[in-house]
This record gives structure tokens, sequence and C-alpha cells, in this order.
């Protein structure tokens, strides 16, 4: 199904909402919660992770809730920038070993690395309409030490099976349309969806398979009372025996136990006016997305409509609307000699939550309550399998098939000066760009 982009009148300026609002399928019509509801588990948080869990759940029957303080993906969700990337942040299948334990990080690596597969079979089982592109996702070299690294993270996961390979310098810049790498690591089975119409399409599935999803809800208070959860919205109330907390960066306001876990990573993610034929022979022309390995970095992806949707993250240097739009301008011209004189016409913040180990992270806050906790900017995959594997440990009561180890929360050390750190961090990027 096609769906025609909301377009700007000529002269005026971008839009300040995400493209994925424009060019998303609708999402079902779900109404505020209005009363007083019993369920076996509780989700909170209508994005990724909590519309995978409740999904899952609903097809092993087990009696699920939902409650979305907005519509499906309206936060980090549909905010982001739709890229599909099953590839650790920060390790590699042989360095993530001293870290969690051999066994514990072979089982990482598999849920890493099957995750762009989960989310495409996703699609696939459903039928969700959101422009799904299974064609590849890079992580392009800038200087030739990291190439070498790269070739050898290639080899550690073609070792187990998977489809990564490295893209020498000649071919990624026929295959990215920019002259300033020395290659690239390629994951076949990664790729770019439209987020929005993939919680939405989700959220769809779920409602088909008997799970109750309520919107406009937001929970004013969570309490564990006589062995169960119960969680009150301005219009009603749910009792849960389990709850699955999946908010992200809201779930610091749930449960006192996870204030001060995650920091806040703020994006400026944009869209180019759709890219003129000239200019999609030489950008991307075999499609695929990238997300460079420069700290301030710069990535890249086209959608079905042709818009060239990029990010650049959030720094003390570049401050107010007119100057992010004047660097997401600069980042495009510097990067592709066929933008000399790109037009933005969707401009809006993105934001991930981080945490000190970049890696996923499930809490276990006790009573039957567990937490989905931390993207790292690699939520779609993650936060799918992880919606996944949570589903098949409540409703089989066991957490053998669980990746990540569910733990206690630990708060970030020193976090009201942490939370600055990241802006600190891309403006002395941004400084050597």
């Amino acid at each position: 199904m096609e769906h025609q982009p909301i377009s700007r009148r000529e002269g005026d300026g971008p839009s300040l909402a995400p493209v994925w609002v424009a060019t998303a399928a609708p999402g079902p019509d779900l109404a505020p919660l209005a009363t007083e509801v019993e369920a076996e588990v509780l989700v909170i948080g209508g994005g990724i992770a909590g519309m995978t869990t409740a999904l899952h759940l609903a097809e092993a029957g087990v009696d699920t809730v939902l409650v979305e303080a907005g519509q499906p993906g309206d936060q980090a969700t549909g905010w982001s920038g739709g890229l599909v990337a099953p590839d650790y942040i920060r390790h590699t299948p042989e360095t993530i070993g001293p870290v969690l334990g051999r066994l514990r990080g072979e089982r990482l690596t598999r849920m890493i690395g099957g995750s762009a597969r989960a989310v495409f079979d996703l699609i696939a089982r459903h039928g969700i309409d959101c422009d799904a592109r299974q064609d590849g996702f890079y992580t392009p070299a800038h200087t030739e030490h990291l190439a070498q690294n790269q070739r050898s993270y290639a080899n550690q996961w073609q070792s187990r099976g998977y489809d990564v390979s490295f893209v020498e310098a000649r071919e990624a810049r026929h295959r990215f349309g920019v002259d300033r790498y020395c290659g690239a690591l390629r994951f076949g089975e990664g790729g770019s969806i439209n987020p929005l119409g993939y919680v939405r399409g989700i959220a769809r599935a779920a409602l088909k398979q008997g799970a109750r999803l309520f919107a406009q809800s937001p929970v004013e208070a969570l309490a564990f009372e006589g062995g169960r959860w119960i969680a009150r919205t301005p219009g009603g109330a749910v009792s849960a025996r389990r709850v699955v907390l999946a908010a992200n960066g809201g779930n610091a306001a749930l449960h006192p136990a996870l204030k001060r876990t995650v920091l806040p990573l703020n994006v400026i993610q944009f869209a180019t006016a759709p890219l003129s034929a000239s200019q999609r022979e030489t950008i991307l022309p075999d499609g695929g997305a990238f997300t460079d390995k420069v700290p301030y970095l710069f990535t890249a992806r086209l959608d079905a409509q042709g818009h060239l949707i990029s990010a650049f993250p959030m720094s003390f240097l570049v401050n107010g609307g007119k100057a992010h739009l004047r660097e997401a301008e600069r980042r495009l011209k510097q990067h592709f000699a066929a933008m000399p004189d790109p037009r933005v016409d969707y401009i809006w913040h993105g934001l991930a939550q981080v945490n000190s180990s970049f890696l996923p992270e499930l809490y276990d806050l006790g009573g039957g309550a567990l937490a989905i906790q931390a993207d790292n900017g690699r939520g779609i995959g993650i936060n799918t399998q992880l919606g996944i594997e949570v589903a098949t440990a409540i409703a089989t009561n066991s957490r053998e098939q669980l990746s990540v180890v569910p733990r206690t929360p630990h708060p970030i050390r020193l976090h009201a000066g942490a939370t600055l750190l990241p802006k600190l961090l891309m403006s002395m990027a941004r400084m050597s760009n």
C-alpha cells in the first residue's frame, strides 16, 4: 500500500514532525482506559518493546493488557531513524565474552545477530505495512586502522554463521555515493523500516490475537498490593499478576529503582525532499542503510518516497531550530557531492536512552515485574527480540530463553552530571569534524 506524504508548501520551513507521521500506514483506533480491568500481565508502554511483548503474550494465550500514555510509537519509536542494525555498539562477538562470560556472551551474540531477522520475519508473518527494506546495514570505516579491525569483526560474525562481510573502499564509494570512507562492515540481514508503521502494525496484530490495548492512558501510579500490581490511569485502573515496564526512559517515573539508570542521547533527525532521479543514481543506488563510526556520527538511508533520512547528535555548539537546519544541510553537502544544495523537508528531535554498558538490560523489580531498559540506539531489532523473549519467559514461567539475564537496577554514579556527558562528548567531536 502506498501512502502519500504531507508535502510542505513552497517557501515554508521544514515540518517539525517526523517524516513517519506523513508516510506511515494508519494505526488502530485505540480508546483510553475508562474502567477497572484485570489481566494476567500488564504491559506499560506502546513502543516496539511493549507492543512486541503484548503480541507474543497474546499469541501464547496469556490474558494481556497494554496501556500507552499517548498513541503507539509516539515517543522514541516514532522519533527514530528506522534503522535495523544487528550489531553491537561497543563490542564484538569476541570481546563480549570476557565481559559477560563465554556462554552468556555467545547467547547475547546470537540474539543481537538474529535481531534483524526477527524484525523482518515478524513483518512478513503479520503482513505489516512499514516500507520494510532488508537490503543491508553498513558501518563505514573512516580510517584504515578501523577498516582492518572491521575485517576481523566480519570474520567473527561469519564464523558464527551470519551474513556479515567487509566491503572494500571502492565498492563502498559506489554503494553510498560518499568518498570519505575506507570500506564498511556489511550486515546482510539488516536494513530499514518505517518505525511508526512497524509499531502500528504490531498493535493491529496484537489486537487480532486478543490483547487489550489502551491509548492516551498514562500511568499515574503503580503499586504492588496484595500480590498484584495496580496501575492507575486518569480514566481507570489495571490489576495484574505480573507487569512489564517497556516505557524506556519513562520507566524511571514508574518505579523508584529505575531512576538514574539511563542517560539521554539527543539527536536531530531529518529527511530531505525526495531525491531526483540523477541523485538516486549515485546516492545509495543499491539501497541499504549506514551509520558510520566517526564520533560525530553520520547516518543515511532512503525511504519509499525517495526521502534521504539522516541524523546528527545534539551538542552545545549547535542550538535552535535555524542552527539545526543549517547543520543538517552542511552535513549533507559534506558527505554527498550529488547534493550541493539540499532541501530538508522534515526535521525533528529524536531521543535514545543509553546506559554505561551500552548493552541491552532487563531489570528484575521483584513481585513478577520486569523492565526492558535502554535501547542504546539499536532499539528496533533488540527491543523486538527482547519483547519476544520476555513474552516467552512469562508464558512458560521460565527464564531459560532470555538472552539478557535480569538483574537488579544500579543507578549511574553522579547521574545529574552524567546526563550532560553525551552532549559534551558530541560537542568535542563536532569541533574536530
